[in-house]
């Protein structure tokens, strides 16, 4: 599944792609979708098997970010 994540700024957003460059989970940074509020211009778009997995990265990664959506299509669901 793809997933979005926001960020509080731009600079945590290239943070954390420096610590996913590192790991085997696979994103890239992008500009934020309009469909998704965000205070940063700027997230990361990515695509791994379980939503939880990521969750427990950003968790022993301490990564800042604001919110975790799940690309459906063009739609972007809250996780």
């Amino acid at each position: 599944m793809k997933f979005v994540i926001t960020f509080p700024s731009s600079h945590l957003a290239m943070h954390a792609n420096k610590t996913f460059m590192n790991s085997k989970i696979i994103c890239e940074i992008i500009p934020t979708p309009r469909q998704i509020s965000s205070e940063c211009g700027f997230c990361l778009l990515g695509e791994i098997d379980d939503i939880s997995t990521l969750k427990e990265f950003n968790s022993l990664n301490k990564i800042n970010f604001d919110k975790i959506y799940i690309k459906k299509g063009e739609l972007y669901e809250e996780s």
